[in-house]
């Protein structure tokens, strides 16, 4: 068999496997595990992440995968480990206690005129590795001896997988028989989660924070964690809303089970050159074209498609019962009028690489990119660049009056999120692995 076969085999059922088995109990009701220790002050690890110190309170929901494992550290104290299997019920609090056992120290004898003084390098959690003047010297808690005699001026570094590397410089050194504490407090880093989402039918149009838009099914990359605005719609069905729950380095599944709306009722899809363009429907906004506006009355309405640097496009739809009407326009650019610009405001250009690339200023979408935005009030601006595929691009921008502002954004591919194997996926691999040899022995 190809040597090259076994990783092939890994890569397909972990394909096959890896969105059920990171997918949260979005749906669900949730329950809790409140989680103490003697003492109290300890590091929480739940199911891998960092969730603070004890006393806390986690909240699970009751659909979940029912397995968790709770892990605490204390700095001289033993690591604890539990395994639960199970979930709260709706609204139910678990208690999880744990009576920390204390590590005895053997301090090594610090002698005043042995000719050496020491640093005791401590973190929270523990278990961290330590590199002092950049030369490795083991897991925390760890103690480094130094010459008091030696070069003075030492750096000191501890890292921690999932966590901030923390860096800091001392001066001088330790007396002879001195012993320097040095506690290292590390800070989570955050990642980013992701959103799948599925519909009945599918083929509908799913938008997060009324921003970026893809067709399900799908699944929204790169998201930070927190609460986000979800909406479902497709021609002939009702709009279907959320709001979804994201977790650092996982992905949170939605399904939208969407409504036929009634016939006399039906859409209008609107697309444009190029994209990006405001879509107005009888002077209500929908959102960036390409945009579906769905529960329309039946009849003649007025459609207006707006993008900055182009000349508006105004025409009258005719909406048909239970249908979706497309229109499709390639906008004209504007003629280019010098703007009057406004006592005490400035001017603002805005390109991006690659373009387009939809521009907010303040939190107000103002159009895609290359753009020229006159007329902005002098001082401090929030810029925020955005593109599907892409990192948000953000920025504090300052705009000076009576004069012109360039700013030039290069956007960055955003990465994809990696999920770890688990060990189900393992055991499937090589279980696929001895069917392939088994065929190929016949």
């Amino acid at each position: 068999m190809s040597r090259f076969l076994v990783p092939a085999i890994l890569i397909v059922a972990a394909l096959i496997v890896l969105p059920a088995a990171a997918t949260d109990g979005i749906g669900g009701n949730q329950g809790y595990f409140s989680i103490t220790s003697t003492p109290s002050g300890a590091a929480i690890s739940f199911d891998g992440f960092y969730a603070g110190t004890t006393p806390a309170t986690i909240p699970v929901y009751t659909t979940a995968p029912p397995q968790h494992t709770i892990s605490l550290s204390l700095e001289g104290y033993q690591v604890w480990v539990k395994s639960y299997i199970g979930n709260p019920l709706a609204g139910e609090t678990i208690p999880i206690h744990a009576d920390l056992v204390f590590i005895p120290v053997t301090q090594p004898t610090h002698m005043p005129g042995s000719g050496k003084g020491y640093y005791a390098i401590a973190s929270s959690p523990i278990g961290a590795n330590v590199y002092f003047d950049n030369v490795y010297k083991g897991l925390t808690p760890v103690t480094v001896e130094v010459s008091p005699t030696g070069t003075p001026g030492h750096t000191i570094q501890v890292t921690l997988s999932g966590y901030q590397d923390w860096i800091s410089a001392y001066q001088g050194n330790p007396d002879d028989g001195q012993t320097i504490q040095v506690m290292a407090y590390l800070t989570p880093v955050t990642q980013y989660g992701s959103v799948s989402v599925d519909s009945v039918p599918s083929q509908a149009t799913a938008t997060l924070d009324d921003s970026s838009s893809q067709i399900t099914p799908c699944t929204f990359s790169n998201i930070p964690p927190g609460s986000h605005s979800l909406q479902v719609s497709k021609s002939g069905y009702q709009t279907w809303s959320t709001v979804v729950s994201v977790s650092p380095g996982k992905n949170t599944h939605v399904s939208a089970s969407l409504s036929a709306i009634t016939p006399d009722t039906g859409s209008i899809y609107a697309t444009t050159i190029p994209q990006g363009a405001s879509v107005y429907v009888d002077g209500v906004y929908y959102g960036p074209s390409p945009q579906i506006a769905s529960g329309l009355t039946v009849g003649t309405h007025q459609v207006r498609l707006s993008l900055s640097g182009f000349q508006d496009w105004v025409g009258q739809v005719e909406v048909l019962g239970g249908k979706t009407t497309t229109i499709s326009h390639t906008l004209s650019v504007s003629p280019t009028v010098p703007p009057t610009q406004v006592p005490g405001t400035g001017t603002l250009t805005v390109a991006s690489n690659p373009a387009p690339a939809q521009v907010y200023l303040d939190n107000a979408y103002m159009g895609i990119t290359p753009i020229t935005l006159p007329s902005v009030t002098g001082g401090t601006h929030q810029l925020l660049i955005r593109l599907d595929g892409y990192a948000d691009w953000q920025a504090t921008v300052q705009v000076a009056a009576g004069q012109t502002t360039p700013v030039d954004a290069t956007l960055v591919p955003a990465a994809p999120t990696i999920i770890p194997l688990s060990p189900a996926l393992v055991v499937l691999a090589f279980g696929i692995l001895a069917v392939l040899i088994a065929g190929r022995r016949k």
